[in-house]
């Protein structure tokens, strides 16, 4: 059980980690549930005052500040053995803004807010320094449903008098938008009339938000397409959800293996979630047993060869395994390049990596890696989520001791992440 509304460590002070490397990590590895489908799913549960009741759901810092959101806003919430229950029988129209400052996810609040009340109030919102990201797509759609936006005191307003279904793209400059899919969607289960939204994010966690809609009452077709068709209804009920399995913790996991020369299994994992991710560690030459909902990726005598990637929406190669196979790449034989196509300017890890020895430079949109590397312990900081998980790779795989500052950042995504790696064989401490 975790706290509603408190850091699993103190706030304010400084958390690192110690991590003795060059050890051989094999073993088992159980995945949660997803971080980024379990925050949409957590700010819909607005759209009802019915009871809501979700499974899976992973202990995460993010997890803890939206459920302290929900509750500042009106939410009865109830927290125990991985499930929530969570009743929103009145609902405010501004959440706090400190934590929405702390949490880009809460940008998620505005659709159901919108659905729900007509009116929604939000300070910008914060989270990991990975580059802009802008939310003039999800505003766009908000009008396009009748809303009208102004700013009012660094903040911004978003009311209707009635929510009206329309099409709307949500195409940008860097393809669809995910939490901008949420929003909308979320809006349009109530609103009068059907909405097409065309340019719809395809990722897992949209199709989990879409199921989770569905049970809730919506009417939703095209679920997992890039098009999808909401006939609004005049009234959501509760509803009962097991959340979709974390790919991103899975994908670390399996990217981690040929690092520390171990054969680690990993499950449960949805297969097809994981199709990039397996056809790049073929590409590399890396054996993996895939199982119905597990795979094994065996590390052990390998021979790890350079891997040319872009990172693309989904289906393609995610962003948020950018930064842990550039940690991997540092070891393979031969130049590797990686291409970021959704965040630019997601490489706050690449100066710490070469701190450490790896022959990494920034390359226009992206990074070469000449490998193998041997990469030494070093003082180390995180700057945000998937980095900071990308150094403890690198410093599991280092000769000597390393020291990671500001691990706050991985507790925001990665559920008991030092407890598993310890169960791989790992020397790491928190101090």
């Amino acid at each position: 059980m975790f706290d509603v509304g408190k850091k699993f460590f103190q706030h304010g002070v400084m958390q690192s980690v110690r991590i003795r490397g060059a050890r051989s990590l094999s073993g088992a590895v159980e995945i949660g549930g997803s971080k980024n489908a379990a925050l949409p799913i957590l700010a819909a549960s607005i759209l009802t005052g019915e009871q809501i009741s979700l499974k899976l759901l992973p202990q995460l810092d993010d997890i803890s500040l939206m459920l302290s959101i929900l509750k500042k806003l009106g939410g009865e919430v109830s927290i125990g053995g991985g499930c929530a229950a969570i009743k929103m029988e009145s609902v405010g129209t501004e959440p706090d803004g400190d934590a929405v400052r702390r949490m880009r996810a809460s940008i998620c609040l505005l659709g159901p807010m919108l659905a729900r009340r007509g009116e929604a109030i939000l300070a910008l919102p914060g989270g990991c320094v990975i580059g802009p990201r802008p939310i003039d797509l999800h505003l766009k759609g908000f009008q396009k449903l009748g809303c009208e936006v102004e700013p009012v005191n660094g903040k911004i307003r978003i009311r209707a008098k009635r929510l009206v279904g329309n099409r709307i793209y949500l195409g940008g400059r860097h393809g669809s938008t995910v939490t901008g899919t949420a929003n909308i969607l979320c809006a349009a289960t109530l609103a009068k009339g059907m909405t097409e939204i065309h340019f719809a994010a395809c990722e897992p966690e949209i199709v989990d938000l879409c199921n989770f809609l569905v049970k809730m009452g919506a009417k939703i077709g095209g679920i997992g397409s890039p098009t999808l068709a909401v006939e609004g209804v005049d009234v959501l009920h509760g509803a009962e959800h097991e959340l979709t399995v974390d790919r991103i913790q899975a994908g670390t996991f399996a990217l981690l293996a040929p690092m520390v020369r171990g054969d680690i299994a990993i499950a449960p994992v949805t297969i097809s979630h994981c199709a990039a991710l397996l056809d790049v560690l073929e590409q590399m030459g890396v054996p993996v047993d895939v199982g119905d909902r597990s795979i094994v990726v065996r590390g052990g005598d390998c021979q790890i060869g350079p891997a040319n990637v872009s990172t693309m929406a989904y289906p393609g190669f995610p962003t948020d395994l950018q930064a842990a196979l550039c940690a991997l790449v540092t070891q393979a034989n031969g130049v590797s390049t990686i291409s970021e196509g959704i965040y630019c300017q997601r490489f706050a890890h690449v100066g710490e990596l070469a701190r450490m020895g790896a022959k990494i430079r920034l390359d226009g949109g992206g990074v070469t890696v000449e490998g193998p590397a041997k990469l030494s312990g070093a003082e180390l900081s995180a700057v945000d989520l998937r980095g900071g998980a990308c150094l403890y790779m690198a410093a599991l795989a280092a000769n000597g001791e390393s020291t990671i500052a500001n691990v706050r950042h991985v507790d925001r995504g990665y559920e008991h992440f030092e407890e598993k790696l310890r169960s791989l064989g790992a020397d790491v401490e928190r101090f």
